[in-house]
């Protein structure tokens, strides 16, 4: 709703246009990398709970601290920058990795870690983010890059255990 000249109401609040266009939808924060590594390998690592410290550096626990993922599975995730929050497993796809998302200050968080056959042979992996909420598309530029270097780091740790594993 227009308030005046160069002014738009967003939750009850006047604000400048420059301001809403920061609240548009923010593209994903995506990254992606190949391996040679079976889909199934990749998989088998994405929703093995024990395996995620090993791949995913900024786990310091979870509880359970074991076990396989499956639609709606529960558990607390501590990362080793603040306090642990729960993750809720939405998806899992055959051989093909997982969806899942958590809740931060009024936000939601929801995030891809998806595994497909590769053309030509081993897998592509691909993790995706998004938040949702009042200023989600705030949070996620001003988080985008941080975040985008914590995927491929991940992706990287990922990959090169899954090509151990394989081997």
């Amino acid at each position: 709703m227009i308030m005046g000249v160069g002014h738009l109401a967003v939750g009850g609040r006047r604000c400048h246009r420059g301001a809403v266009m920061l609240l548009r939808p923010a593209p994903p924060i995506t990254r992606e990398r190949t391996t040679p590594a079976a889909p199934a390998v990749v998989h088998d690592l994405l929703v093995d709970v024990g395996s995620w410290p090993l791949w995913s550096p900024h786990v310091v626990r979870t509880e359970p601290a074991s076990g396989r993922v499956r639609p709606g599975w529960r558990g607390r995730v501590k990362p080793w920058f603040g306090p642990a929050t729960t993750m809720e497993v939405t998806e899992v796809l055959p051989e093909g990795g997982m969806r899942w998302r958590t809740r931060a200050l009024g936000h939601e968080l929801r995030y891809a870690q998806l595994v497909s056959a590769a053309p030509g042979g081993g897998s592509r992996v691909v993790f995706t983010a998004t938040v949702h909420g009042p200023v989600g598309p705030l949070v996620q530029r001003l988080a985008a890059p941080l975040s985008g270097y914590g995927q491929q780091r991940r992706l990287e740790r990922l990959v090169l255990l899954a090509e151990r594993s394989a081997a």
